[in-house]
């Protein structure tokens, strides 16, 4: 039996296709190296999902340097330069550590020679307890100089260790910052998935959960379809939009991602399941009340629509359990009216259509 390719499925693989072609062919045209931070950094400039760095890319010429190419890697977070950043804050962590063992070498060099010139001067007194006024005075300044000597390394040392206390405070934020496109959506600036299980995880081990905490999944219906009919660019204005809406919409101590192309997570304490459903509601208005602007069309916009599933957290939730639950009223919601909250009775409704459907 031949399966049939939905024609917006189509559409959108036809357009990965020539986009990455068309990396390639820029890349080969540019002189770049063929290394896969490169292809992510061409994907994401000639995709349209950030027309800055496309801007930017541009704006390096013809042959840029890989230093440049890498210098906008990181500054846009791409997921492939994260290893470049930690390498780098790594290299950077190791020539600190050996400048503190070189200073901490020479501190100890100079009280082994302070404690030679204490051993000398005290043997001498030991053993020829009537030396001359002047004997004596040059051992002194021998022992004087040093002293000296021990001091202004001692200083010299101090201040190492208080430059090394702040770069390693300087190098954990720059780890912290290799480690952000790994938990970062490029294109919003939100938390992804990854991000998403972690917050939940955390809160989970380590909060009581003796106020209500509620995870709803919402899909954008119309997203991929701007996209596909548009573009990069448009579908990066209407994520824009959405990203600005969407973190109005929750409280100081709420959470909200991005975990699929169309898909949004959201974590709100001390809310209900039925408050949950409220907030939902009000957010699903807003999104249906954007205005997604078309280029040299000033009377014609694109709209949006989001349906989102619900569920609440109990004491023996996982983060697994919870996006699952979530997931599965969302898979219910898109058929319905659009919100729907987890029920053991949905889970089993849906549990038989699908075996159904597929037997």
């Amino acid at each position: 039996m031949t399966m049939q390719v939905p024609a917006d499925a189509g559409r959108s693989q036809a357009r990965q296709a020539a986009i990455i072609l068309k990396v390639a062919q820029s890349m080969s045209a540019h002189g770049i190296a063929a290394l896969p931070r490169n292809y992510e950094l061409f994907y994401e400039a000639l995709s349209g999902r950030l027309p800055q760095l496309a801007r930017e890319l541009s704006a390096l010429g013809q042959n840029p340097e890989q230093d440049a190419l890498d210098a906008l890697g990181l500054k846009h977070h791409l997921i492939a330069h994260a290893a470049l950043a930690a390498d780098r804050a790594r290299a950077a962590a190791q020539q600190a550590l050996a400048d503190a063992a070189s200073r901490l070498k020479n501190a100890r060099a100079q009280r082994h020679a302070f404690k030679d010139e204490l051993d000398h001067f005290a043997a001498r007194l030991a053993t020829d307890p009537v030396a001359s006024l002047s004997e004596f005075a040059d051992d002194a300044a021998r022992l004087r100089d040093a002293a000296g000597r021990l001091m202004n390394e001692e200083g010299v040392l101090q201040l190492a260790l208080e430059s090394s206390v702040h770069r390693f405070c300087d190098l954990e934020g720059d780890f912290a910052e290799s480690r952000r496109p790994l938990t970062r959506d490029p294109a919003t600036g939100l938390p992804n998935r990854l991000a998403l299980t972690a917050k939940l995880d955390t809160v989970l081990e380590t909060e009581r959960l003796d106020q209500p905490l509620a995870l709803f999944v919402a899909s954008v219906e119309g997203l991929r379809e701007i996209a596909d009919r548009h573009g990069g660019a448009i579908a990066a204005k209407a994520l824009a939009k959405l990203s600005a809406l969407f973190r109005k919409s929750v409280k100081k101590n709420d959470f909200v991602a991005r975990i699929g192309q169309q898909d949004f997570a959201f974590l709100c304490r001390d809310v209900s399941g039925e408050n949950a459903e409220a907030i939902a509601r009000r957010l699903r208005q807003s999104v249906e009340e954007l205005r997604i602007p078309l280029p040299d069309r000033a009377h014609t916009a694109e709209t949006l629509s989001l349906a989102a599933g619900i569920t609440v957290a109990h004491a023996a939730s996982t983060s697994a359990e919870l996006l699952g639950q979530a997931e599965l009223a969302l898979a219910g919601a898109r058929g319905g009216n659009g919100i729907l909250s987890y029920s053991a009775a949905l889970s089993r409704n849906l549990a038989k259509t699908y075996g159904h459907h597929a037997a």
